[in-house]
């Protein structure tokens, strides 16, 4: 009569069964939840759970005091798809955001592209160019409050010594070009970390693919074109989304340094949201205007990245 003994389900070792996958999966995926509890709590109580009530206030005539409100429906979104001043910050936030998305990838690609060059004090020049990067934009912005300040700024202050009498302006009280000298400030402010990033991309492109063009006769701007500017197709993608969103969202800039004047010239969408949820105490207003901002984002941050990605694959 023959006994038959049941297998074991898991190998021992040392005397020591060892767990099965599955369960040792389970057992780290526990671990890493209990490490991100914490910061993944924060982040739903301070900006999820605000994000969906501010849906709600949408609807509402609140004004942001006043624990009493009544419901409106979608009269908000009407009155703001009307309204003047909204199409006039849009318009504001196309050009700033899109403009400084377009000067700032191509500028500094081209600084990244002479750093590439550099066999000496790299990081010297590599750090002058970051600097701006590291100062606030509430910091800056208040620099170039004073800089271009009518009439005691360093500008035309400048201009004035140098017998340019006439092309000393009111930089930021003028409304033709209120909108050009904050495109320049942002450009100015947030070129730093996207010049960084095509540097890097810059330095791992193969080296062997760049000299077998050479050797085939390719001129530097045919290098250029179709070996170095298809390896950075990774890092045109980064940072055109970066600065997109970055530009969608201007804020801090326009409230230092014209607080959306003269009148309402200068606003963005996001200082706009500010002003009328806060200044002007219509928070439901405000907040369905925020609601119109971030289906913008998500829409044109998708289609570009969309786009961007797909021409990644010829990398």
């Amino acid at each position: 009569m023959t006994v038959q003994t049941a297998e074991r389900p898991a190998a021992v070792r040392g005397g020591r069964a060892r767990p099965a996958p599955d369960r040792r999966l389970t057992r780290h995926r526990a671990v890493m939840l209990l490490f991100i509890a914490p910061a993944l709590i924060v982040y739903v109580l301070m900006v999820i759970a605000p994000s969906i009530q501010s849906i709600q206030l949408s609807l509402t005539d609140w004004d942001g005091i006043n624990p009493a409100y009544e419901y409106v429906g979608f009269a908000n979104y009407q009155d703001i798809l009307t309204s003047d001043r909204f199409w006039n910050a849009t318009k504001n936030t196309l050009i700033l955001g899109l403009g400084s998305a377009v000067v700032v990838n191509a500028v500094a690609l081209g600084v990244a592209l002479m750093l590439d060059k550099l066999h000496h004090a790299q990081g010297f020049f590599r750090t002058i160019v970051y600097l701006p990067a590291l100062v606030s934009g509430f910091i800056a912005a208040t620099i170039w409050k004073y800089m271009l300040n009518f009439n005691f700024g360093a500008v035309n202050t400048v201009l004035r010594d140098l017998g340019f009498d006439d092309a000393a302006m009111d930089w930021l009280g003028d409304n033709d070009i209120v909108v050009g000298v904050l495109l320049f400030i942002i450009c100015f402010t947030l070129g730093g970390n996207t010049t960084l990033i095509y540097l890097a991309n810059l330095q791992s492109v193969p080296q062997d693919l760049v000299e077998a063009a050479r050797i085939d006769g390719a001129s530097r701007g045919q290098v250029f074109r179709y070996v170095t500017w298809p390896m950075l197709a990774g890092a045109v993608t980064v940072n055109m989304t970066l600065m997109m969103i970055a530009g969608w969202t201007i804020f801090d800039q326009v409230m230092v340094l014209t607080a959306g004047g003269p009148g309402f010239v200068s606003e963005t969408m996001a200082f706009f949201i500010y002003k009328v949820g806060f200044g002007e105490y219509r928070a439901g207003y405000g907040s369905a205007a925020a609601i119109v901002l971030f289906i913008v984002v998500l829409a044109t941050t998708v289609l570009a990245n969309k786009y961007m990605r797909s021409r990644e694959v010829q990398a």
